[in-house]
């Protein structure tokens, strides 16, 4: 076993060739071998590819929360959401790998893993405070907040774009949609 291997060694080279070959690239012996060991090594610290797989999810939801709440950092409203909006699509253009992993988030329905996701829902649910909506309409803003973003970040990592248009003025385009749908919303009784 090479000298000093751990679990976040593990990981971090995990992330690294996710990042840099795709999720799908990422087996035990392929990370055994980036890692300089043997793949019965790998096993004194993680279980098996199922648990690596989740274990770089939680690292992902974790990482991309922090890069979120420190863009968000004293703004408020459209500020705050478009902030937000571009960290989370800078994190996947860095880590179009972990990315993938992080997609995987329902197959695992422990505690833990829902709390991962649910970080990042209680701060959306924060910024969204900030506009006069009923919960209701939280909830809703919060859910189609993800999905635009989890949908136009894979669409975009996987150059899914193929017209010649300008892939960063359809998000700003999105964005303003979106914006300009909340800021309506005020004061609706519906």
């Amino acid at each position: 076993m090479k000298a000093g291997l751990e679990k976040n060694m593990i990981l971090n080279t995990a992330v690294k060739l996710a990042d840099e070959k795709g999720i799908a690239y990422i087996t035990i012996k392929s990370l055994a071998e980036k890692l300089g060991v043997k793949p019965p090594s790998l096993y004194k610290h993680i279980s098996g590819l199922d648990e690596l797989n989740k274990e770089l999810m939680l690292y992902g939801w974790k990482l991309l929360e922090e890069e979120m709440m420190r863009s968000a950092v004293g703004k408020s409203k459209d500020d705050a959401v478009i902030a937000m909006c571009y960290a989370y699509r800078n994190f996947v253009a860095l880590h179009g790998g972990l990315f993938e992993a992080m997609q995987w988030y329902n197959m695992y329905k422990s505690e833990r893993h829902l709390q991962a996701t649910e970080r990042i829902v209680s701060l959306l649910f924060q910024v969204f405070g900030a506009y006069d909506l009923r919960e209701e309409q939280k909830v809703h803003a919060v859910r189609m907040l993800r999905g635009f973003l989890q949908g136009f970040l894979s669409i975009e990592s996987h150059n899914g774009f193929g017209n010649p248009l300008n892939v960063n003025d359809t998000f700003d385009f999105s964005l303003k949609i979106f914006l300009d749908g909340i800021r309506n919303l005020k004061g609706e009784n519906s």
